[in-house]
C-alpha cells in the first residue's frame, strides 16, 4: 500500500517573512501606496520599513504608513532615530528588496545617475539591483526622451521596472503614466523576489469552464470561475516562466504576466491546448471541460410549446488522453473533480492519462473546488502517494503545486 502523507496548512503567504523597504516619493499617486503598504503587510504577512522624502511629506503624513507598517516611517539621513551602523546600509541590508511606489521621474533620473542625496536614493544607490522602481506620472514627463534613457539605463542594469498604465491622470487628461494596479505591481515584486526555478520553461495552463451552447442564448456549462487556473498561471509566471494560459469565459480579473488565450467550447480549448503543447515544458490542466457537448446547436431560440425538450447530447473528446501518446518528457498536471471513491477514481485517471500529478477536488468539502477563494485537495503522484492538503487560499495552493510542476522539470 502507497504511503500517505498529510500536509498541514503551512499559511504560506505570498510575501510572508520577505523583508521590503517601501520608498514613497512626492507624486500624486502617493495615495494608493497607502492602500500597497496594506496589501503587503495585512494581506501578504511582509515586514515592511518605509522610507518617505521631503515631497512625499508635502501630500501625506507618516501617519498612515506607521500604522499599516507597525514601524515608525524613515525620512531623513539625519534625523535622531537610532539606527545601528551606518543608517542607509543597514537599512538596504535588511532588505530583500527595495520597492518604489510610486516612482517619480526625479527618483529615477536620481537612481540611473547614481545621485545618492537622500535616504532613499542613497538605500537605492546601496541596493543596486534589490530595487523595483513602479513609475506614475504625467504622460509628458514619461514621454521625454531623457526620462526614456534613464529608464533604459535601470532596465539595461537589472533593476525592477513597472511601466504606468494608460489611465485618467491628475492633470484631468487620459494617457500613459497612471500607476500601475497593486496587483500588477505585487506579482512584479514577487517576481523579482523569487529564485526564478521556472526561468526558461513554457508552462502551458487551462483554465474556466466551457460552455457547450444548446441555441443562441443557452448553453451547458459548470460552476468553475477560472481563479485556480489563474492563480496557478500566476504562480508559475512568478518563478520566471513563460506561461500560455488556454480559458474558458470567466468574470474574474485576467492573470498578470501570462499571455491569455479566450476558448468558449471544449472543442475550442482542445484545439488551442493541442496547438501549444507542443512548444511547452509542462501543462497543468486545471479547466473544468465539459463532458458532453450538443451537436445540433439551433440558430435560433428554441421557443417553448407546452412540451418537455429532450436533448441528446454527445461525449466530448478527452484532452489530455489525447495528449498523452506525445507527452515525451514533458510533465503533465490533472485536476480531478470526484464526490465518491475519490481517490481510487483519480489514480484511475492518473494511470490511464499518463499524468505525472493529478489533484483531487470534492465539491463536497466545505469550502472546496468552485466558486470560492479556497480549496482541499489532496494531490497524487505516479508512485501513488497521497498528499492530503488542509483548506488553504487557492494563492497559496497554486504555489504549492507550482513547486510540484518546477522540482519535477529541474529533476528534484
Amino acid at each position: 500500500m502507497k504511503k500517505l502523507r498529510t500536509i498541514q496548512k503551512n499559511n504560506r503567504l505570498k510575501f510572508k517573512n520577505r523583508k521590503i523597504v517601501l520608498g514613497v516619493t512626492g507624486g500624486i499617486a502617493i495615495y494608493k501606496s497607502a492602500s500597497l503598504l496594506r496589501e503587503l503587510t495585512i494581506e501578504h504577512g511582509a515586514d515592511v520599513q518605509v522610507i518617505m522624502t521631503d515631497s512625499a511629506l508635502k501630500f501625506m503624513s507618516t501617519l498612515i504608513f506607521e500604522t499599516f507598517s507597525g514601524k515608525p516611517v524613515w525620512t531623513s539621513m539625519f534625523s535622531d532615530r537610532e539606527a545601528v551602523g551606518v543608517r542607509h546600509v543597514e537599512i538596504s541590508k535588511w532588505a530583500d528588496a527595495v520597492l518604489v511606489s510610486p516612482a517619480t521621474a526625479n527618483i529615477i533620473g536620481k537612481a540611473a545617475n547614481g545621485i545618492a542625496d537622500d535616504l532613499l536614493s542613497t538605500v537605492i544607490c546601496d541596493a543596486g539591483t534589490k530595487t523595483i522602481f513602479a513609475a506614475a506620472m504625467e504622460t509628458g514627463m514619461y514621454e521625454n526622451p531623457i526620462l526614456k534613457q534613464n529608464v533604459k539605463r535601470l532596465k539595461d542594469a537589472g533593476f525592477g521596472f513597472i511601466d504606468p498604465e494608460y489611465g485618467s491622470l491628475a492633470s484631468g487628461t487620459n494617457g500613459v503614466g497612471r500607476l500601475a494596479e497593486s496587483r500588477v505591481i505585487l506579482h512584479s515584486l514577487l517576481t523579482h523576489l523569487n529564485s526564478g526555478s521556472l526561468k526558461g520553461k513554457k508552462i502551458l495552463v487551462s483554465a474556466g469552464p466551457t460552455r457547450e451552447w444548446i441555441d443562441p442564448v443557452r448553453f451547458i456549462s459548470n460552476p468553475s470561475t477560472g481563479r485556480m487556473g489563474f492563480s496557478l498561471a500566476e504562480a508559475a509566471s512568478a518563478e520566471g516562466a513563460d506561461v500560455t494560459v488556454i480559458s474558458g469565459p470567466t468574470e474574474v480579473a485576467n492573470p498578470v504576466g501570462v499571455d491569455l488565450i479566450k476558448v468558449s467550447t471544449a472543442e475550442e480549448m482542445k484545439n488551442a491546448i493541442v496547438e501549444n503543447f507542443a512548444k511547452s515544458d509542462a501543462l497543468v490542466m486545471s479547466a473544468a471541460v465539459g463532458d458532453y457537448t450538443y451537436p445540433e446547436v439551433s440558430s435560433e431560440k428554441l421557443k417553448k410549446n407546452g412540451s418537455d425538450l429532450t436533448l441528446i447530447l454527445k461525449k466530448t473528446d478527452d484532452i489530455l488522453s489525447a495528449l498523452s501518446g506525445d507527452k515525451g518528457d514533458k510533465i503533465i498536471v490533472g485536476f480531478s473533480v470526484e464526490t465518491e471513491n475519490v481517490i481510487e477514481n483519480s489514480k484511475l485517471k492518473l494511470n490511464e492519462k499518463s499524468l505525472d500529478l493529478i489533484v483531487v477536488n470534492n465539491p463536497k468539502e466545505k469550502g472546496a473546488a468552485f466558486g470560492h477563494d479556497t480549496n482541499k485537495v489532496s494531490i497524487i503522484d505516479r508512485k501513488g502517494t497521497v498528499e492530503e492538503l488542509e483548506l488553504m487560499s487557492k494563492s497559496e495552493l497554486s504555489t504549492l503545486i507550482i513547486d510540484r510542476v518546477s522540482n519535477l522539470l529541474n529533476g528534484s
